[in-house]
């Protein structure tokens, strides 16, 4: 049953191009929660500035999230950049982590709705997690199953262990949600920060040497 997910030679230009519409529609859709605030038509400075004033969190949750889906745009172009070609398994392991991909607007309308409730907090770090280690699925397979013969020896050996600085420090920030909000929100502005570019290639002279 499974050997069928590892037949095909698929182009990956169409599977990349898919991608990058689903990430282009999830970073549309968080933007939409910041809505203008309705006010009395003589509504002065004050009314309005203290209207904006209550968006903060929601703008708060905009600016994470968009920096997050950025991120894992930027790093899924680089390891699609790694794969020879693509088969089965490797689109629907794409298709499962674009799913996810695609929920990201919902916990990010949910934090910035209730960004006092931890559950609402704990929440966002669960599905940046989920998010992550399907992430690091996707880059595992390339890596072990559909490599560039002329990259090999360019990734850096323990990138996926280094990876999981990723959900676990999505986690920290889910259990922090429930002693600190404020720190909780630190963590999830930091963490993306690990990767926000992917690591640099190793030269393929230095590693024959290793």
């Amino acid at each position: 049953m499974f050997d069928r997910f590892t037949r095909g030679e698929l182009h990956l230009n169409r599977i990349e191009a898919f991608s990058d519409g689903v990430f282009a529609i999830i970073v549309t859709l968080l933007v939409l929660e910041l809505r203008v605030p309705v006010l009395p038509h003589h509504a002065g400075v004050t009314e309005l500035r203290n209207s904006l004033f209550d968006l903060a969190p929601k703008f708060l949750s905009w600016l994470i999230s968009f920096i997050i889906v950025c991120k894992f745009w930027l790093n899924h172009h680089h390891i699609f950049s790694l794969a020879r070609h693509a088969n089965y398994a490797l689109v629907w392991m794409n298709s499962l982590f674009l799913m996810t991909q695609s929920f990201i607007p919902f916990p990010t309308a949910l934090i910035g709705e209730y960004p006092r409730n931890p559950l609402a907090v704990s929440v966002f770090g669960c599905v940046m997690a989920v998010n992550t280690l399907l992430f690091m699925l996707l880059h595992r397979y390339i890596l072990r199953n559909l490599m560039k013969p002329e990259l090999k020896g360019t990734e850096d050996p323990h990138i996926l262990a280094k990876s999981l600085v990723g959900p676990l420090s999505y986690l920290a920030g889910v259990a922090t949600a429930w002693f600190s909000i404020e720190a909780a929100f630190v963590v999830y502005m930091l963490t993306p920060l690990w990767f926000i570019t992917p690591a640099a290639p190793r030269p393929v002279n230095s590693t024959k040497q290793c």
